[in-house]
């Protein structure tokens, strides 16, 4: 029998295996030192691209390392080193604060498979050179020519060598010299006075910083601030290397607060002086002896005709948040008289006011105005009118194309509806003296609006007929909160000064008295 023996035999493999081959690096920029082959005028802007690759002849490149640092350093081997996947970067190098150039070295070493790295990284040095920052102030943003002391300012700031460059912006009031820094990040500041520069007695005043469209509060206090006279805005941009921009600035007159009752005159007729007069002298006449008040002027440009087809006044602040919003936030009392508020969402200033009283009337406040309700020529685009949504009235009165014209007639009643809450003395009668037409009626209804004066409108047709006007003929009424008050009928003759609205006796007085229990009843200080 035959038996066969298999042997086996030492498979095991002998001798050292081959070792892992270092990856190779290379930049995109060959020369070592491009430094030495570029004129100081032709230096790098301080931002560069910078690009490379790798290769590893036993595997594969899994990552990269760059690092850069100025010639004048000598970091350790394995000091200040980026991992990175990618092949290229944008990178912004160091120039040391107050220099204008530099020489800055630029490494960069892949690392293959097994982890290994370029022994040599690739090399070269960048020439570069700082170069001034910018800074623009926005047109689109600018105070109007006067102001009270709240007011914003917006701009851009920018940098040849990267906005990553920016350090900060720096402002100031009156004082080229003297600067506060702004954070980088902000393009739009609201400088408010401490106290809003009422009992100044006539000294520069501190103003309060803030920040952005949602008037962010921040600790930044800017001085200098100069009531009753021109002041000048300083603002540069400021990059990492302390090299500014050229400054800009704008100048404008800002006028001191005296008072938390502002007077508005949104008048925008050329006859406004009169009618202004007129209801500044009402409105002293109830307040106490010696009282003071803000005026705003907002009539300029005027309007032709009632359809509000001007422009906003150049007087608003171009920003109605924060802007406008926290300066009429700023009183407690508004007395508003405007030549039309109704008609138009584009052309008229109450409305955009109307929109931002909020901090207003958080804060309490109390409004009394005097304007017609007219009826827009496109309802559809006066929809939103916040005007409207303000004012204690429900709805504007509807006149049919049928309809020439809606109009008191001289000796036309007034008629009270209600009594003012609050107020001990009864409202009286009232009647025209002159014929009205313009103004029409509005419709009030409801819990929230107190209905306080209707009046005897007539209407006529285009085929001439006529006869009392038959919807609503309401003229005056109040919120039941007692935060607004509204009367629409014109008091005086803008052209002469004549009474138009008198007692149901003729006494010249009691329309005015009618004004003045209206303003106890919101509210203002007696």
């Amino acid at each position: 029998m035959a038996v066969l023996f298999i042997a086996g035999c030492d498979t095991d493999i002998s001798g050292d295996p081959f070792s892992n081959v270092a990856p190779e690096t290379q930049l995109s920029v060959r020369d070592s030192s491009l430094a030495d082959n570029l004129a100081d005028e032709d230096r790098l802007t301080s931002t560069v691209f910078a690009s490379w690759v790798g290769d590893d002849s036993d595997g594969f490149i899994e990552a990269f390392e760059f690092r850069f640092y100025d010639i004048a350093v000598t970091p350790g081997p394995e000091d200040d080193w980026v991992l990175t996947a990618s092949n290229d970067t944008l990178v912004l190098l160091p120039i040391s604060s107050g220099n204008k150039i530099a020489d800055v070295v630029f490494e960069v070493r892949a690392i293959d498979n097994e982890g290994e790295k370029d022994p040599t990284p690739a090399r070269t040095v960048f020439p570069i050179q700082n170069s001034p920052p910018e800074i623009r102030i926005s047109s689109f943003d600018l105070p109007p020519d006067t102001t009270y002391p709240i007011f914003s300012f917006a701009w851009r700031a920018s940098d040849p060598d990267g906005d990553q460059n920016l350090e900060r912006v720096e402002i100031s009031l009156n004082d080229s010299l003297n600067f506060v820094s702004i954070p980088v990040e902000a393009d739009f500041i609201t400088f408010q006075a401490q106290d809003f520069g009422r009992n100044a007695a006539g000294n520069a005043v501190d103003s309060d910083i803030y920040l952005g469209r949602g008037f962010v509060p921040t600790e930044i206090v800017v001085p200098g601030l100069r009531l009753n006279d021109n002041n000048i805005m300083f603002i540069r941009s400021v990059d990492a290397t302390d090299t500014t921009s050229v400054l800009e600035r704008y100048e404008w007159y800002v006028k001191e607060s005296q008072s938390d009752i502002l007077f508005v005159n949104d008048i925008r007729k050329n006859t406004n002086e009169r009618l202004s007069a007129y209801h500044q002298e009402l409105l002293r006449s109830y307040l106490p002896a010696g009282s003071i008040f803000d005026i705003w002027n907002v009539a300029e440009p005027f309007v032709t005709g009632n359809t509000g087809n001007a422009p906003r006044s150049d007087a608003l602040p171009p920003n109605a948040v924060p802007t406008l919003q926290q300066f009429l936030g700023q009183y407690q009392y508004i007395y508003w008289i405007s030549s039309a508020s109704t008609n138009s969402v584009s052309g008229n200033n109450f409305p955009l006011a109307a929109s931002v009283l909020d901090v207003f009337f958080n804060g309490g406040g109390k409004l009394m105005v005097h304007t017609p309700v007219t009826a827009p020529l496109d309802p559809e685009a006066n929809a939103s009118n916040a005007a409207v949504a303000i004012l204690p009235l429900n709805d504007l009165t509807a006149v049919p194309d049928s309809v020439r014209r809606i109009s008191l007639s001289p000796n036309s009643a007034v008629t009270k509806l209600n009594d003012l809450p609050a107020v001990a003395t009864p409202l009286p009668d009232l009647m025209v003296e002159q014929f009205i037409v313009g103004p029409l009626p509005f419709v009030a209804t409801g819990a929230s609006i107190i209905p306080l004066y209707e009046a005897d409108y007539e209407y006529q047709t285009l085929d001439r007929a006529s006869g009392p006007w038959p919807d609503s003929r309401l003229v005056a009424s109040i919120s039941a909160d007692q935060r607004v008050g509204l009367f629409s009928l014109p008091l005086i003759n803008e052209q002469t000064g004549a009474p138009i609205v008198v007692g149901s006796d003729g006494d010249n007085e009691v329309a005015r008295e009618v004004i003045r229990l209206m303003l106890e009843s919101i509210g203002f200080p007696k």
